[in-house]
């Protein structure tokens, strides 16, 4: 491998990079439960998040955080009680 190549590799890509951006949308994309297909990027003065995605953002984080919680007090319980039924077995 050369230097050149080497120096090509490194440099970011040219022309245009949103050729993604034309691909049709899937009939699940339509219907909301699969991916969509990448969107136009904004810019300038309409590129600020909406406030609906800063509510859907803020009830799945705490969405996360609980159904997480959840998950790890269900884990460390249980791990109580088997170590403690164990200790039982053992010494009984």
């Amino acid at each position: 491998m050369n230097r050149r190549s080497l120096l090509n590799r490194s440099l970011p890509p040219t022309g245009d990079l949103e050729y993604a951006v034309d691909r049709p949308w899937s009939p699940g994309a339509r219907l909301g439960i699969w991916f969509h297909p990448p969107r136009r990027v904004a810019t300038g003065r309409r590129a600020r998040i909406r406030w609906w995605h800063r509510v859907r953002s803020v009830v799945l984080l705490t969405f996360f955080v609980v159904v997480g919680g959840i998950a790890l007090a269900t884990v460390i319980g249980v791990g109580i009680f088997l170590s403690g039924f164990l200790i039982e077995r053992a010494i009984g």
